[in-house]
């Protein structure tokens, strides 16, 4: 490797990085997942005829990181996430919606590998680390949660598959609303190593920032006609994994 996009080889310079030790992905049905809501939100739940979900959003996700026992080098990881849900409530066919919020949470473990940690870390650029302690001695137990290795999860959109009033057994006027989420995650445990890696330059921008004085209109006639927009692909049409298979098999024959 002697240059790369025409820029000769300068050094080998040794920087910290987060390495993926392992990682999973997760595709999971939340089915029928019970929705909490405020005091007032709930009368208008308990007042509803029907209801429909417009939107669930995660607004927060936490880990738990524990290690497996006799299976060294391995960590079990639970992942807690928490949603959001936008309701429209309907007190009868016709009516105007009342739209209400409410949260609920769904927690999955996972195991994977996320090598060895004995040594304890400090960073002025990092939060405090925290070592558990025994009661009775003060001194820090051997398993310290400065040696575990970093979880995190990225997650995409979620899919609001199915919501439903239910009401409960008399004489409970109360109704719960239960939805069904199709959820879709990566999740990753890493830890931060020194690594080796060729340093051909200083990362320079190749353009300039660019202060655009334009007006609103101007802007609007420099953006392109959507025309995919207002035609639509069929389901007769092929996909572009399909198309791009085509191609290729194409340029091989050729």
């Amino acid at each position: 490797m002697s240059d790369f996009n025409g820029k000769p080889f300068k050094e080998a310079m040794c920087i910290e990085a987060m390495r993926v030790f392992d990682s999973c992905s997760s595709q999971d049905c939340l089915e029928d997942l019970a929705f909490t809501f405020s005091q007032a939100d709930q009368t208008v739940i308990n007042a509803a005829a029907y209801i429909k979900s417009t939107c669930i959003d995660v607004t927060d996700v936490s880990f738990a990181i524990s290690p497996v026992a006799f299976n060294h080098g391995f960590y079990a990881v639970d992942v807690t996430y928490t949603f959001r849900a936008q309701i429209e409530a309907y007190e009868a066919a016709g009516a105007a919606p009342t739209v209400i919020y409410g949260t609920s949470s769904f927690t999955k473990k996972v195991i994977l590998f996320g090598s060895d940690g004995g040594t304890q870390r400090f960073s002025t650029c990092e939060a405090d680390q925290v070592v558990t302690t025994s009661p009775t001695s003060g001194c820090s137990c051997c398993c310290c949660t400065a040696a575990m290795p970093c979880a995190s999860v990225s997650v995409a959109a979620p899919m609001c598959l199915d919501a439903k009033l239910v009401a409960e057994p008399a004489p409970s006027e109360e109704k719960n609303v239960l939805i069904t989420i199709g959820l879709f995650a990566i999740i990753q445990l890493s830890r931060p190593v020194p690594i080796m890696v060729p340093v051909y330059d200083y990362c320079v921008p190749g353009k300039e920032c660019s202060t655009n004085s334009d007006s609103p209109c101007e802007m609007f006639e420099k953006i392109a006609f959507p025309t995919v927009e207002f035609f639509p692909r069929g389901l007769e049409e092929p996909h572009c994994k399909e198309e791009n298979d085509t191609g290729g098999q194409g340029e091989a024959q050729g």
